[in-house]
């Protein structure tokens, strides 16, 4: 299985050839948190009117999972650890990584977000973009 963030969702819609190609030689299925369906959404938005079920077809043969209670703990499990390395995340990147690492999965990120040496040791974490 495969753990993906909106942004390397995103990059599968817009059919980003090197994200394209990383993401169909990974195992399936391929799983998101509910929190990336979102913000994959989010970006949909603007005409007051939008096809939200539809849009979401678009991506369908991604999985969400949903962000609960033993996710949160995992969550703030995380940012503790976090904070004792020094480093700090944006609560909605935490709850998405929570979700990743509560699979056992690799997460799949195509950004910087997720770009700290204390995730890192913490869980695997892919960067499409290293920089």
């Amino acid at each position: 299985m495969t753990f993906l963030d909106s942004s390397v969702i995103i990059d599968m819609l817009e059919s980003v050839d090197e994200t394209v190609a990383f993401v169909e030689s990974q195992d399936e299925p391929y799983l998101t948190s509910a929190i990336c369906v979102y913000e994959v959404l989010a970006g949909t938005l603007g005409s007051g009117d939008t096809d939200l079920r539809a849009q979401r077809q678009h991506f369908g043969g991604v999985h969400s999972l949903e962000f609960n209670d033993e996710i949160a703990l995992e969550a703030t499990r995380l940012q503790d650890e976090l904070l004792a390395d020094g480093d700090r995340m944006a609560v909605r990147d935490l709850m998405i990584a929570a979700t990743a690492r509560s699979t056992g999965d690799q997460l799949v990120v195509a950004d910087s977000d997720f770009q700290t040496a204390a995730l890192e040791s913490k869980m695997q974490v892919t960067n499409l973009r290293r920089e």
